[in-house]
């Protein structure tokens, strides 16, 4: 037998070696002492060949003893979500649950409330019980519901002044908190803003009973940043300011408000709209108070005024007479008429106007014409008797006893005009007639009037009325003619308030 023989031997009696030692122990000893059944099967005849080999019997796994299992999954069975602790605003509310099968609970936050605010933090008298939206938010950012969440409820909030806002909360929510928001007057507004070369008038309708003080705002910046000047003017009834230390030739904007007191706080309504006035430029014969040059009116503007005057003025109502110029516009005029003899008592020797044929004092006569508004001219007769202080005296308390009698007129004051150059003027010259007119423009501005300067369309380059408008140049050298007639009624036309 050759050695590689040999070796193919020895290796396969080395693995036949290792499946014997390989197989178990029971089956060796199943071999070696076989059970009594075995030995009784193989001794009974089975009808089949001894020489079959018999097969070995099946035994089942081994299953070691343990107890009943009892780790099916439970499905919880959870109720509606409850209320355990409110939300506020200081913390945070609770919802809870539990499952019915196994009692297990589960809690769930409510965000606390972290912000309560008024949609509007300011409303306008109305007379009616005021109210505004609130917004309610929680920590989270989530918008809660009026009605669901919260409740609202409004104190003093019909008049001017603080109305309070109580915020409750409701259902998952417990709070109570308060905002405030002010009710202001209501407003007016602007009429008229009339400008001069540094001053202006400004009215405005009165806000009644609402108002204790206005507040007045200019500035040359229509924005109101830069340079915004703001007078205070108190009492109810006031209706008019005069604006000073405007300068010449600028655009000034104005606007108004209310202001009203309640238990020593102070309410402003809003802000009139702005108006836009233009100061005059400051040149020869003007006088600083009077009218700005407007939009020429229609002759129906004049048909609810009363001209009032001495010899000048029947002078223009001749004119009107001869060319209708002036509507229905009425006159109470007489020559030498003064505003010192129109106080006097009626006589016989009186100079007072006549309407419908009868003589009366103008306090009488003004109602009866119907006037809404009353031009007046007089002050020759008066600086040549009286002297211009005592002039002005008078001429103050006539316009006074006319609006005392007829309320609801508005008074515009004509400058006096001037004279031709005389030899011997007198008193009555043209520097003590510019003297007057500044102080019956003062007197229009501390009254509310208008002051109308007819004058300076009137004067000649030496200062003095220009020949062609006087009517007798060569004698008082004051009345007028048709010519300067028609230069009167053109800047009446385009000098109005």
């Amino acid at each position: 037998m050759s050695k590689r023989q040999l070796r193919w031997i020895s290796g396969l009696l080395s693995v036949l070696l290792v499946l014997f030692l390989a197989l178990p122990a029971a089956a060796v000893e199943d071999e070696e002492q076989p059970s009594e059944s075995t030995t009784a099967a193989q001794e009974e005849p089975t009808g089949e060949p001894a020489d079959l080999p018999v097969a070995e019997p099946t035994t089942a796994p081994v299953v070691p003893a343990t107890e009943p299992t009892t780790n099916a999954p439970h499905t919880h069975t959870f109720g509606k979500w409850t209320l355990a602790r409110a939300a506020s605003n200081k913390q945070n509310g609770v919802l809870k649950r539990s499952c019915s099968g196994c009692g297990e609970a589960q809690t769930k936050a409510i965000a606390r409330v972290a912000s309560v605010a008024l949609k509007a933090k300011e409303k306008t008298y109305s007379g009616k019980a005021l109210t505004t939206g609130v917004t309610v938010k929680d920590k989270a950012g989530k918008t809660l519901k009026a009605g669901r969440d919260y409740t609202v409820k409004f104190k003093n909030n019909k008049n001017v002044g603080k109305a309070t806002a109580v915020i409750s909360g409701k259902g998952n929510y417990s709070f109570t908190v308060s905002r405030t928001f002010c009710i202001v007057p209501q407003g007016t507004k602007l009429t008229k803003a009339l400008p001069s070369v540094t001053k202006a008038i400004l009215r405005w309708k009165p806000a009644g009973a609402q108002a204790d003080a206005y507040q007045v705002q200019y500035s040359t910046d229509k924005a109101f940043k830069k340079g915004a000047k703001t007078v205070k003017l108190s009492g109810k009834n006031t209706t008019y300011t005069v604006l000073t230390g405007l300068r010449a030739d600028t655009t000034y904007y104005v606007r108004i408000r209310v202001l009203q007191n309640v238990k020593k706080s102070t309410f402003a309504s809003g802000w009139s709209a702005v108006k836009a006035i233009k100061t005059i430029t400051n040149i020869a014969h003007r006088i600083d108070g009077q009218l700005a040059q407007s939009k020429r009116v229609k002759e129906s503007y004049f048909d609810d005024v009363v001209f009032i005057g001495d010899s000048v003025t029947e002078g223009l109502r001749y004119y009107e007479m001869a060319n209708g110029v002036f509507g229905k516009a009425k006159f109470l005029s007489a020559g030498s008429l003064s505003a010192t003899n129109a106080l006097w008592n009626v006589s016989d020797r009186s100079v007072h106007p006549r309407w419908n044929g009868q003589k009366m004092k103008l306090e009488q006569s003004v109602p009866l014409t119907g006037a809404k508004k009353v031009y007046i001219m007089l002050g020759m007769n008066d600086i040549a008797a009286v002297g211009l202080e005592r002039a002005k005296a008078n001429f103050e308390k006539l316009c006074s006893g006319i609006l005392a009698a007829a309320p609801g007129v508005q008074i515009y004051v004509e400058s006096v005009t001037p004279r031709v150059k005389t030899s011997n003027p007198g008193k009555l010259n043209n520097a003590n007639i510019t003297n007057y007119n500044r102080m019956l423009a003062e007197l229009c501005m501390k009254r509310g009037w208008y002051f109308v300067n007819v004058a300076e369309t009137m004067f000649d380059s030496a200062g003095c009325l220009k020949q062609s408008y006087c009517s007798d140049p060569n004698g008082m050298g004051m009345h007028f003619s048709f010519t300067g007639c028609a230069a009167w009624a053109d800047y009446l036309y385009t000098h109005t308030a």
